[in-house]
């Protein structure tokens, strides 16, 4: 009898722990994202977009207005991922010289949308408008784009990493 219960309770020990690790497995797989924003102020987001662009860039022109976030996605015991969004407004007089900074034109794109929305994020049919170039260049990221809008000094980024 003393066997039995010893058994019982190593059975007991191994599903206790088995479920241990499937929790903190499935801990890691929450699919909100964390939420990363660059400044409180339109000054300090255009200060976060300069620095972002002139890592890599002469900075084509002046940033007039900057609004920007990135969303990470998993993390804690995988992979993470990472859609950073942002909005530049520029001197109309210095389009041609951020165009020719950005990438190569591209015709193939994929559309994100922030989970939580954004008031300044463009819809899906606001970014078919857009003339769309490689975002490697300016931001480092093979996957996504920079979109110029025809207004002549908006301009929308999307870039997606693992």
């Amino acid at each position: 009898m003393p066997d039995l219960l010893l058994t019982k309770r190593k059975t007991m020990k191994t599903q206790l722990v088995l479920i241990l690790a499937i929790s903190i497995c499935l801990s890691g797989c929450d699919n909100s994202p964390s939420v990363n924003t660059f400044g409180e102020t339109s000054a300090e987001r255009v200060a976060v977009m300069t620095d972002i662009i002139k890592k890599r860039i002469s900075l084509p022109g002046s940033i007039l207005d900057a609004e920007c976030i990135e969303e990470k996605y998993g993390g804690l015991l995988g992979p993470s991922e990472y859609n950073f969004f942002a909005k530049l407004v520029v001197e109309k007089t210095a389009l041609a010289s951020w165009k020719s900074s950005a990438g190569e034109k591209i015709s193939s794109w994929d559309y994100f949308t922030p989970k939580n929305g954004l008031s300044w994020w463009l819809t899906r049919e606001q970014a078919d408008q857009l003339e769309m170039y490689s975002p490697k260049p300016m931001f480092g990221r093979s996957f996504g784009w920079v979109g110029f809008a025809a207004d002549g000094q908006t301009i929308y980024i999307l870039t997606h990493a693992w």
